[in-house]
């Protein structure tokens, strides 16, 4: 469940400072954003500041509140627009009679209940705060449990810059994109939003904004010792259901058909069990039986592809044939057959060399190695349990150290590092990746029980030894600046993904 508490204060009168009218109506409008592009229950958000005047006591009233209200499931959202300021011992928040140390708000809301929290700053030299290192994996722990677990802190402004209000609208500049990141209809991806995918639309806003006011630049500062990412659900996500054949019969198994659909041809890929060493001419005639089984099948990955398929015949089948349950999961086959319709170049389909043949017009691909990567895979399986164990170990590394890099390269995002330093500080970062990532392509096979989970978390192995190419020394001569910058917000998105998806699978 989403919680927040979102304050304004606008009059200043006691302290004699500047009153600010927009920052009251900044609460609105985060208030309905938050209702509308986060789906928060409004009951669930708290306000204060409605007059302009938020003393010191109300304040804390509000916050303790907010503390003593979240479960360990909940998101918390600590709002703030006023004035700010350093002072000599740190930043600090301005209320109307009463200035709070920033740095006492982030520790208190970091012992609340609350799985995650995410503190939003909307005031003069917001940046100038720091947070505890980044987060750290445990390998006794559930991604479930890591993903998201923390806090962030989004500020309008770096440590010395001042935060506007907007030129046209009656509330500041920072909460106006803020807002409009929060109700983005297009970055929601299976239903959900993520508060990286919000903090870099609301840092895209910004740097549009910095190129056109040259003389009223605010930079805004993303820092969070959390792991992962948070994503909310703001829509029902109904996935599509793509069609599963299985079919026994007494001398094969249909094991799976899968959809290879393009915009001119309707293709399938057929993964066949074999039961009984049959030759290669009785393959063939058992490779007509199935394209004549799932030619007019309906299988599809999407709507799109099924709307422009459906009640037509193949173009194009692929068979793969094993021999158990293992080849298939191994994608260890004895050979692959093409099949093409009538309406095909045939000549290009069926191209012959020396690991090829065409019996009774089916295109054979014989693998060779087949019977020497099947003792190769029973003979490298390892055992379950000290598979998960090391399996386990490495990850905690490598995750441990993605979060490391991810840190590193938002405070170059932050504009509080130098690529020159970014690189100098993954300089020492990068060898234990290579080393992690190396150790887990070296791990034994899985058995198949373990696959699914074992895939999951070799993709993500690799996902984070992307890392390593974009700010590497070695590489700085493939790509602009801004290309690195692309390569890098790209891979994190697909970071925080992966993690999501690993997330799901219970071992």
């Amino acid at each position: 469940m989403l919680k927040a508490l979102v304050i304004g204060v606008s009059d200043y009168t006691s302290i004699k400072q500047q009153n600010l009218p927009f920052c009251k109506n900044d609460i609105h409008v985060v208030r309905d954003s938050l209702v509308s592009g986060l789906k928060t229950d409004k009951s669930n958000v708290n306000t204060c500041g409605e007059t302009g005047i938020v003393t010191g006591a109300e304040f804390l009233c509000a916050l303790n509140n907010l503390i003593l209200s979240t479960g360990t499931g909940d998101t918390v959202i600590f709002y703030f627009s006023g004035h700010g300021g350093s002072l000599p011992d740190g930043h600090h928040l301005f209320l109307s009679d009463a200035a709070i140390k920033t740095k006492d708000i982030i520790e208190n809301l970091e012992k609340a209940p609350a799985k995650n929290k995410i503190v939003i700053l909307d005031c003069c030299m917001s940046g100038n705060f720091t947070i505890d290192q980044t987060a750290t994996f445990n390998i006794d722990e559930a991604v479930e449990e890591f993903a998201g677990r923390g806090y962030a802190v989004l500020a309008s402004s770096n440590a010395t810059q001042l935060s506007f209000g907007h030129p046209d609208k009656p509330i500041s500049l920072f909460t106006s994109f803020l807002c409009e990141a929060l109700n983005d209809v297009h970055i929601i991806r299976q239903g959900k939003k993520s508060l990286y995918d919000i903090s870099k639309l609301l840092f895209l806003y910004l740097d549009i904004w910095n190129k056109k006011n040259p003389h009223k630049q605010q930079t805004p500062i993303f820092r969070a010792n959390m792991g992962g990412t948070i994503f909310f659900e703001v829509q029902e996500y109904h996935p599509y259901l793509t069609a599963r054949i299985y079919e026994e019969t007494e001398d094969y198994i249909i094991y799976a058909v899968e959809p290879l659909h393009t915009g001119s041809l309707k293709r399938y890929a057929v993964k066949v069990i074999l039961k009984s060493p049959f030759s290669f001419e009785e393959i063939s005639i058992a490779n007509h039986e199935i394209v004549n089984k799932v030619k007019k099948a309906d299988v599809y990955k999407n709507d799109i592809s099924q709307k422009r398929w459906q009640g037509k015949s193949a173009n194009l089948v692929f068979c793969y044939f094993g021999r158990d349950e293992s080849d298939i999961v191994n994608s260890n086959y004895l050979c692959h057959t093409t099949w093409v319709d009538e309406h095909q170049d045939k000549k290009w389909w069926y191209r012959i060399d020396n690991n090829s043949i065409i019996i009774n017009d089916i295109h054979f691909n014989i693998h060779s190695y087949y019977e020497n990567l099947k003792i190769f895979t029973e003979e490298n399986i390892g055992d379950k349990d000290i598979l998960i164990e090391k399996t386990k170990s490495i990850m905690s590394h490598l995750i441990t150290l993605a979060e490391k890099v991810i840190g590193l390269y938002n405070e170059f995002l932050n504009g509080t590092k130098s690529e020159e330093t970014l690189m100098d500080d993954l300089g020492t970062i990068i060898p234990s990746i290579d080393k992690y990532y190396f150790e887990e392509t070296d791990l034994a096979i899985p058995p198949i029980e373990l696959q699914e989970w074992s895939q999951c978390c070799s993709n993500l192995s690799a996902t984070i030894h992307d890392f390593t190419l974009f700010y590497n020394k070695r590489y700085l001569s493939t790509k602009t600046p801004d290309n690195r910058i692309a390569c890098m917000n790209m891979t994190v998105s697909r970071y925080y993904d992966d993690l999501e998806t690993l997330k799901k699978i219970m071992i």
